[in-house]
C-alpha cells in the first residue's frame, strides 16, 4: 500500500479545498456540456465566488452550521454551486434525484419524502422549473432565486471530524440509509484515488453519471477539485438519450479519466450498433476508464474495449474497480495502465465448496470473473466466514473493510449502524475472495439464489441469459424464493416484454440454456415492462424490489409457469 502523498493535508475541510483550488495559478475549470455538445465553463474561482454568494443567502434564511439541506436540482452547474454554498456555510447537504413528475407512483418522490422526514424536515432546493411539490410544505421548498444574497458571509469554524455530507443509499426507497461522511473521510479517500489514478495537472476527467450518486459527485467532481485538475460533465439524461455525447466529450476534450458501469457500457454498445457512420473519435488520451458500481460483466467489458479500439482506446485503459458509498467511494483499483485480470474459475467448486479453482477459459464449467485489483491507500480488506472470522485466500466469503475513509455509520439509525459493523470492520454485504493477490467480487449476499442445494448469484444467471438473442443486458433479472405449496426452492426470471408466443419461445430457450450449462431449472417467467425493472442511479439492478412485488402477487397476470411449456 503506497504512502500518503505530500499533497494530502489531513487537516483540510471542504471549504479549504475549494479555496486551494480557486487560488491555483492555472485557470482550472469545470466544463458543462449541454445536449448540443456545447461546453460552458465555470472556473474554480468563479465557483468559489458564486457559492459564497449563495452561502450568504442560506445564512439569510437562518441556516446555521450543522443544519441539513436537500438538493434535488436538475442541472449539474446549479447542483454543484448549491452544494458548495452548503459546504461553505457548514450546512450538511444530501443530493437526491430530482423528480421529473409528482404524479403516480414515483420512487424519486417516495425517497425524497422519506429523506425529508429522516433529515428533520430541512429546506429542499429545487430547480426553478420544478413547480410541483406534492404536499411538501411551501415554506420548506426553495429555489436559488428565492435567496437574498446581499448580506455579508460569515464563515463558520469547521473541523476535519465534522459531518460534511450525507449520501443516502439507493436501496429501498421506503427506508434509505444516510451514509455519514466527515471532511476527513473525504480527504483520505480522495487522496487514495489520486494516488491510484496518478492524477495531476493538467489531467482531465469526464463524467455522465448523476451527482446524486457517489461516483458522479465524489469521483468526478470532488476528486478533480482536490487534485487541482480540469473536470467535465454532461447531464445524465442527455447521455441516456444520446450516448454519443459522452464519446464526443471524451474525444473532443481529450479526457484522461472517466467511468462507466455495465449498464452504461451496454447502452453505448447499443448506440454504436445502430449507427451506420461514426465520427473520427480519438480516445488515445484515456488512461483509466473505471468500471465498477455493480458485478462486472466480462463479456460487455470486452465487447466495449474491442469496439473502441479502432478509435485509439487502449485495452489497458479499462480499469475494473470496487467501491461503495460506505467507504466514501473507492476501495480497490486494478493497477493503472495494466491489463484487466480476467480469470476462469470452476463454477461448481465456487458454488458448492466456496473455493476458487482456476480452469482453462474454454472449460465448459468455467465462470469468467474480473479481478478488481488491490486495496487503495488507507483501506484494509478481509474475507470472512459467516462467523466474521477471516478465511484463507481462494476461499469465498463476506467482504469486510476498515480504514479512516469508512463511514462512522448511518444517520439516525443506530441499529443499522451496529448491524453493519463487526468491531472496526464494515460488513459490505458483498461476497468475494482473494486469488493471486487480486480481489474478486462474485455477488451480493442478498442476491444469492438457492436451488438444489447450491448457491447461484443472480448476476451470473443474467450474464448467461443475455446470450439468448431476444434478451439484452438490463432487461432480465433473477430472484429466488421457496414455494408455499411444496416447500421447494423456486427460481424466478423477470423479463422485459409482453406475454405471448414469442415470450414463451424465449422462455424455452432460456430454460434449456440454464439447464444445459448450469443444471438449474427456471420455474417461472414473469413478464414486466422495461420501466418496471428497478435500478439504482448507477444502473445496478434492484432485484429484491421485483421479488417483493412478485411475492405480493402483483405479477399474477403476467407470470408464465414452466408447466405450460411441457418441458
Amino acid at each position: 500500500m503506497p504512502e500518503n502523498s505530500a499533497y494530502y493535508q489531513p487537516e483540510l475541510t471542504l471549504p479549504d479545498l475549494l479555496k486551494r483550488a480557486a487560488a491555483d495559478p492555472a485557470p482550472l475549470y469545470t466544463g458543462y456540456m449541454d445536449e448540443k455538445g456545447e461546453i460552458d465553463r465555470q472556473t474554480y474561482a468563479e465557483l468559489l465566488n458564486e457559492a459564497t454568494s449563495l452561502a450568504c443567502g442560506l445564512q439569510a434564511l437562518g441556516m446555521l452550521s450543522g443544519d441539513k439541506a436537500i438538493i434535488a436540482t436538475r442541472q449539474n452547474r446549479e447542483t454543484i454551486t448549491l452544494l458548495w454554498a452548503c459546504f461553505l456555510a457548514g450546512v450538511v447537504p444530501t443530493v437526491l434525484q430530482p423528480p421529473l413528475t409528482f404524479s403516480g407512483y414515483n420512487p424519486a418522490v417516495e425517497k425524497l419524502k422519506n429523506v425529508y422526514r429522516q433529515f428533520g424536515e430541512p429546506y429542499i432546493f429545487f430547480s426553478e422549473e420544478m413547480a410541483e411539490t406534492d404536499g411538501l410544505p411551501d415554506e420548506k421548498v426553495k429555489h436559488v432565486n428565492d435567496l437574498d444574497c446581499s448580506g455579508n458571509f460569515e464563515a463558520p469554524y469547521l473541523q476535519p471530524g465534522d459531518l460534511a455530507f450525507v449520501q443516502f443509499s439507493s436501496g429501498s426507497t421506503g427506508d434509505p440509509k444516510g451514509i455519514m461522511l466527515t471532511h476527513h473521510n473525504l480527504m483520505v479517500n480522495m487522496d487514495a484515488i489520486r494516488i491510484g489514478l496518478d492524477l495531476h495537472f493538467p489531467d482531465r476527467t469526464g463524467n455522465w453519471m448523476p451527482l446524486f450518486h457517489d461516483m458522479g459527485l465524489i469521483g468526478y467532481h470532488l476528486v478533480p477539485l482536490y487534485c487541482s485538475i480540469y473536470q467535465f460533465h454532461t447531464e445524465t439524461i442527455d447521455f441516456i438519450k444520446n450516448p454519443g455525447l459522452w464519446l464526443d466529450l471524451m474525444s473532443g476534450s481529450r479526457i484522461n479519466v472517466t467511468g462507466c458501469p455495465n449498464f452504461g457500457l451496454a447502452l453505448v454498445l447499443r448506440y454504436l450498433s445502430r449507427k451506420k457512420t461514426l465520427p473520427d473519435w480519438n480516445f488515445s488520451s484515456m488512461k483509466a476508464m473505471l468500471n465498477g458500481a455493480e458485478p462486472i460483466s466480462v463479456q460487455i467489458m470486452n465487447d466495449f474495449v474491442e469496439r473502441l479500439q479502432p478509435f485509439g482506446f487502449r485495452t489497458e485503459a479499462m480499469m475494473p474497480v470496487y467501491g461503495m458509498a460506505e467507504a466514501t467511494l473507492a476501495i480497490s483499483f486494478t493497477p493503472l495502465m495494466r491489463p484487466s485480470v480476467i480469470t476462469a474459475f470452476d463454477a461448481t467448486r465456487l458454488d458448492l465448496e466456496g473455493i476458487a479453482v482456476e480452469v482453462p477459459v474454454d472449460d465448459p464449467g468455467a465462470r469468467l470473473l474480473s479481478g478488481v485489483g488491490i486495496a487503495l491507500n488507507d483501506t484494509w480488506i478481509r474475507i470472512t466466514g459467516h462467523d466474521d472470522s477471516p478465511v484463507e485466500d481462494r476461499m469465498t466469503g463476506h467482504i469486510q473493510l476498515k480504514g479512516p475513509g469508512i463511514t462512522g455509520g448511518y444517520y439516525r439509525k443506530p441499529e443499522a449502524t451496529r448491524a453493519a459493523f463487526c468491531g472496526e470492520w464494515l460488513r459490505t454485504g458483498d461476497i468475494g475472495f482473494f486469488y493471486k493477490g487480486n480481489l474478486y467480487v462474485s455477488g451480493r449476499h442478498k442476491d444469492i439464489i438457492f436451488k438444489n442445494g447450491r448457491n447461484y448469484f443472480a448476476n451470473d444467471l443474467e450474464t448467461m441469459a443475455c446470450t439468448v438473442d431476444e434478451i439484452s443486458y438490463g432487461k432480465v433479472c433473477f430472484g429466488g424464493t421457496t414455494s408455499r405449496e411444496t416447500g421447494h426452492d423456486k427460481v424466478i426470471a423477470f423479463l422485459a416484454g409482453s406475454p405471448g408466443e414469442k415470450a414463451m419461445e424465449t422462455f424455452r430457450q432460456l430454460r434449456n440454456l440454464l439447464r444445459a450449462n448450469l443444471g438449474i431449472t427456471v420455474d417461472e417467467l414473469v413478464m414486466v415492462k422495461s420501466n418496471e425493472i428497478p435500478k439504482t442511479s448507477s444502473g445496478k439492478l434492484q432485484r429484491y424490489k421485483l421479488m417483493q412485488r412478485y411475492l405480493a402477487g402483483e405479477f399474477a397476470e403476467t407470470t408464465l409457469p414452466a408447466a405450460i411449456l411441457n418441458i
